[in-house]
């Protein structure tokens, strides 16, 4: 695998300005000022038992949340279709750096709006930061590429912007705690994109994990592929009209442009809206951090909520031999070990693959029982009496220090709280300790060799060359973030 240097390890930078708030619209000034209480509210509740805010209320008429869409490519379609149709919302603002694509997702807006029978009305942006100066913007939607979700995360707090931000929160480990504590200086609601909570088949493994009713876990199964990120030397190509391929790049190394990382909206033969397959920025060292931090941020986020260690993390990341049949070049795999022994592994048991129906994507093994699930409501377990147990929300299973929340629509419980003041399922320090446990794993392959790991100051123990893997300098007018 090969390396482009050690990344030089950050320092205190000056906070840029951006436009203040206060210049509202008289008839926007007590809606906004809802909408920020609700915001400081919901950081001050995850200290305050669940239950303690009111259920989600109605919004009146001409009080929608006013939701802007940062990044249009193909992961939006879910998110610009739910929010667009929520009663309770409306996209008034979306931004990307390609202007095939704003042109298409404004008339789609519109055209859905026509269809319920009203006017929309959608600004259009090219930088983000012009879309978070807006402020009738409440909350926004980041779903960019990864090495942009933190930088726009911290300016969206600072601008007071509730705030649903796509896994993996970060594309390093410092971003994660800059992200938190921007979050929580700005007072705002954030939820990690981190959707299988929010699938009732990852939920009932998770209480039965915590209820201690499957025994002592020992081990938890992560099923997703291994592809970890490389460095790719694609050929250049031109960069196509209306693309700000300055603005793709931001913060990261400058290479150009190649439709292997930003390909045509309209794509594939017949050329039709998004008909390519995923970017393959994901796989790129420089942009992405592979499958790891793909599907392992959804899988390893369920293995950190079943083992009750959400906010905290693994001490061990193993290295061990392992040639990877699909990469000839990658010869090693990882595992994970955390304080009290259970060990958190890839794939999938094999009675699990036999018997569950599919239920095959996450696996909590106990002295017990295994319970496994997958998406779309997919549960199993191997004990008869416990497959139709039920807890009730709000459930403190097994003594847990906290009880497993229960949501079944992840982009409606980010709109509850903002709403009701109440926590997301998923907040920031959550999406940080499921990202980093993908970050870790990634550094210790990447370095070949086991590391120890210490979540609670977010450095490896007696690694200076691993410690300087937690952060990587930001280019040009970004390294002042």
């Amino acid at each position: 695998m090969k390396n482009t240097g050690s990344p030089v390890l950050p320092s205190a930078r000056p906070r840029p300005v951006l436009p203040p708030r206060s210049s509202l619209p008289p008839a926007l000034h007590s809606r906004r000022g809802f909408l920020k209480t609700a915001g400081l509210a919901s950081a001050a509740s995850l200290l305050l038992p669940r239950g303690l805010f009111g259920q989600t209320r109605a919004t009146p008429p001409n009080s929608r949340i006013n939701i802007g869409i940062i990044g249009l490519g193909k992961q939006v379609g879910g998110h610009l279709s739910t929010f667009a149709n929520d009663e309770r919302c409306r996209v008034t603002a979306i931004c990307d750096v390609d202007d095939e694509r704003l042109d298409y997702q404004k008339t789609r807006l519109m055209r859905m709006a026509a269809e319920r029978g009203e006017k929309a009305a959608v600004a259009c942006h090219k930088d983000f930061r012009a879309l978070l100066a807006d402020p009738s913007i409440d909350a926004v939607v980041i779903v960019t590429p990864d090495h942009w979700h933190a930088i726009q995360a911290i300016l969206a707090a600072r601008a007071g912007k509730a705030i649903y931000c796509e896994k993996p929160m970060t594309f390093t480990i410092e971003e994660g705690r800059r992200v938190v504590e921007a979050v929580r200086a700005a007072g705002v609601v954030f939820q990690t994109g981190s959707q299988q909570r929010s699938d009732s088949g990852f939920r009932r493994a998770v209480q039965l994990a915590r209820s201690g009713l499957l025994g002592e876990i020992k081990e938890v199964w992560c099923n997703f592929g291994r592809r970890y990120p490389v460095i790719h030397n694609w050929p250049a190509e031109e960069v196509p009209p209306g693309m700000d391929w300055e603005m793709w790049i931001g913060p990261a190394v400058m290479r150009p442009y190649t439709s292997h990382f930003l390909p045509r909206m309209m794509s594939g033969a017949p050329p039709r809206p998004y008909g390519y397959d995923w970017g393959e920025w994901r796989w790129h060292l420089e942009y992405g951090n592979g499958l790891q931090a793909d599907w392992g941020a959804h899988h390893l986020d369920i293995a950190l909520w079943g083992l009750g260690a959400d906010g905290r993390g693994p001490r061990y990341v193993e290295v061990f031999p392992s040639q990877n049949p699909a990469t000839p070049s990658d010869n090693r795999h990882i595992s994970y070990t955390f304080a009290g022994g259970a060990k958190v592994v890839y794939g999938c048991p094999d009675p699990v693959k036999r018997e569950s129906g599919g239920a095959t994507m996450v696996s909590f093994v106990g002295t017990e029982a295994t319970a496994s699930a997958a998406r779309h409501g997919k549960f199993w377990v191997d004990k008869p009496s416990l497959r139709n147990v039920r807890f009730a929300d709000g459930d403190r299973p097994g003594g847990d220090a906290a009880p497993v929340q229960v949501s079944d629509d992840h982009r409606a419980n980010f709109i509850d709280a903002v709403l009701t003041g109440r926590p997301t399922i998923c907040p920031a320090e959550i999406g940080r300790s499921s990202c980093n446990m993908c970050l870790v794993g990634n550094i210790a392959h990447l370095l070949g060799r086991s590391l120890e790991w210490d979540w609670r100051t977010g450095t490896f123990v007696g690694d200076e060359v691993a410690n300087q893997y937690l952060w990587r300098e930001n280019r040009g007018e970004w390294a002042r973030i």
